[in-house]
């Protein structure tokens, strides 16, 4: 009658530290869902973001581009002009 006894509560003990472990289980499973659903939001606001920048601040880029390349083709203009002229010219201007 002992001997039953004392299986039935190793039997009980069991069952309590089944159960538990597997309402931790649960848990555990139910953060790990949560945290890649966060993970997956936290990824689209970054690149949502940065789509909206790009869409919202590429017509200045564009601006400034432009303005950066005409002022580049100035400059190339000037270059070749100055190039082109006389060297008796040039030596007065190295002079001043």
């Amino acid at each position: 009658m002992m001997n039953m006894d004392s299986e039935h509560d190793k039997l009980n003990t069991l069952l309590e530290l089944t159960k538990e472990n597997n309402r931790i289980l649960r848990s555990m499973h139910r953060r790990m869902i949560w945290s890649q659903v966060f993970s997956i939001i936290y990824w689209l606001i970054i690149l949502g973001v940065m789509g909206w920048s790009y869409y919202y601040l590429q017509p200045y880029f564009e601006k400034y581009l432009s303005t950066y390349q005409s002022i580049m083709k100035t400059l190339d203009t000037v270059q070749a002009q100055g190039a082109a002229l006389p060297s008796d010219f040039r030596g007065i201007l190295e002079k001043v």
